[in-house]
């Protein structure tokens, strides 16, 4: 679905900077850098866990997935709800090295250095790299709304403190939205605009009212 972030209060802070990744556009540039770990994360179903009070959900998806095609339709990557990984033992290493790559092309924070795994150091600065040059960052300002598809962009936030000698406030809320209801909302108001008249008929009768382009 769509997420919206509202900055309700950020004052006095430093830092504390929300990070968007396109996980989409990451996958396909994951196929091509290291096209053996990017099929490891297709076949090996990771663990994801969700336990709060009135609900307990678990999922077992892999992190990138394909359909009948090759082409990518989805990546499921969310680090705090991940729990223990149920594979065979012989996946174990080959999916904790693909994870570790794919992780570094997702989060610019992580050290640039080759440190302890199973990558060429090559690879391990370029998939770095690609982290840093492909994350969007910006720190929301009292009354601005951040608004993106939950099921595409990796949301995340640089730490924060405090200004040395000041009482700093920061306050932001969150929601979601079907998708589908925000894009049906999105094109009635489109069709309704007075001076609209660039529409596209999408499926003629069946109950058509007018055609728009969106």
């Amino acid at each position: 679905g769509m997420q919206l972030l509202h900055c309700v209060e950020n004052n006095n802070v430093l830092g504390g900077e929300s990070t968007l990744v396109d996980a989409m556009a990451a996958a396909h540039a994951f196929r091509r850098l290291a096209p053996d770990l990017f099929e490891v994360l297709t076949q090996c179903p990771a663990t994801f866990v969700k336990q709060r009070e009135g609900g307990d959900m678990v999922y077992f998806r892999p992190h990138i997935v394909v359909d009948p095609f090759g082409e990518i339709t989805t990546v499921n990557w969310a680090p705090p709800f991940e729990g223990p990984l149920a594979v065979p033992t012989e996946m174990v290493n080959d999916y904790y090295v693909a994870y570790t790559a794919f992780q570094k092309m997702l989060d610019s924070s992580l050290p640039r250095e080759h440190g302890r795994h199973s990558l060429s150091s090559q690879l391990s600065t370029t998939l770095s790299d690609y982290a840093i040059e492909n994350t969007w960052e910006k720190a929301l300002r009292p009354g601005e709304i951040l608004v993106f598809s939950n099921r595409r962009m990796l949301h995340g936030r640089r730490g924060f403190s405090i200004k040395e000698g000041t009482t700093g406030q920061r306050h932001l809320i969150g929601c979601y939205t079907n998708i589908d209801e925000t894009l049906n909302s999105y094109r009635l108001l489109l069709r309704n605009q007075p001076n609209e008249t660039n529409f596209e008929i999408r499926n003629a009768g069946n109950g058509s009212v007018g055609t728009y382009s969106a």
